[in-house]
């Protein structure tokens, strides 16, 4: 059975306290009266339905593309972290391990640039001739605001870091649990873009790859 426009207005004629008994419930459903509350036919609610429901399916599809391209990208990275892998465990002496770092990590990221910072209290002798930065451990920690990976703006410390310009760093501590120079080492990555490093999004990326950068080095160090 249908309800037609007549039968709306009937029935509101016959309850005219209808309205007013139910003033929550139509202001919960964006539901517009005119001045006069007692004339029902004031009342236009098919097109706030129409418009809510337009409003609805945009906001929907506007989710449903950012959950897509977020996916895309989450892919996208963890691709990156798998050819950077492959490139440093096919270095087989500093040299190359050096060179992957400064030239192609940025590459494989879409970076600024990258560079690898040694304590100077426990540095290879050969650090900085590799290209390796060589800072005081308790700089290091500044760097990192006594944290194990900082995102965000460059730290004042970080100013002088690098030469080309930088508009979002990521700095990540190697593993503590590695012998040194390995710990206290930190991975520093130069952002093209603020937002290049969001800390809800690539934290447990950039773990990985502080790890897999601080094994690999430990393993040509020892080979050395």
């Amino acid at each position: 059975m249908s309800v037609t426009k007549d039968d709306v207005l009937a029935y509101l004629a016959a309850h005219p306290t209808f309205l007013t008994d139910n003033q929550g419930f139509l202001r919960d459903h964006n539901i517009t009266l005119g001045a006069n509350h007692t004339a029902p036919n004031v009342i236009h609610v098919t097109d706030r339905i129409a418009q809510r429901a337009r409003d609805d399916a945009r906001k929907a599809e506007a989710e449903t593309h950012s959950l897509l391209t977020v996916a895309a990208e989450n892919m996208l990275h963890w691709q990156e972290l798998h050819l950077a892998t492959l490139g440093f465990l096919a270095c087989n002496n500093l040299q190359g391990f050096a060179q992957m770092v400064d030239e192609e990590l940025p590459l494989i990221f879409g970076l600024a640039g990258s560079r690898l910072i040694m304590p100077k209290e426990t540095a290879l002798a050969e650090a900085e001739q590799l290209g390796f930065l060589v800072l005081p451990e308790d700089e290091i920690t500044a760097l990192c605001q006594a944290d194990t990976i900082y995102m965000g703006p460059p730290p004042d410390q970080g100013s002088g870091l690098f030469s080309c310009p930088t508009a979002s760093m990521a700095i990540m501590k190697l593993p503590d649990q590695l012998e040194p120079p390995i710990r206290g080492s930190a991975l520093v990555l130069a952002g093209r873009r603020p937002d290049s490093f969001e800390a809800d999004k690539g934290r447990t990326l950039l773990i990985h790859l502080a790890e897999m950068v601080g094994v690999c080095l430990l393993s040509l160090i020892e080979a050395s």
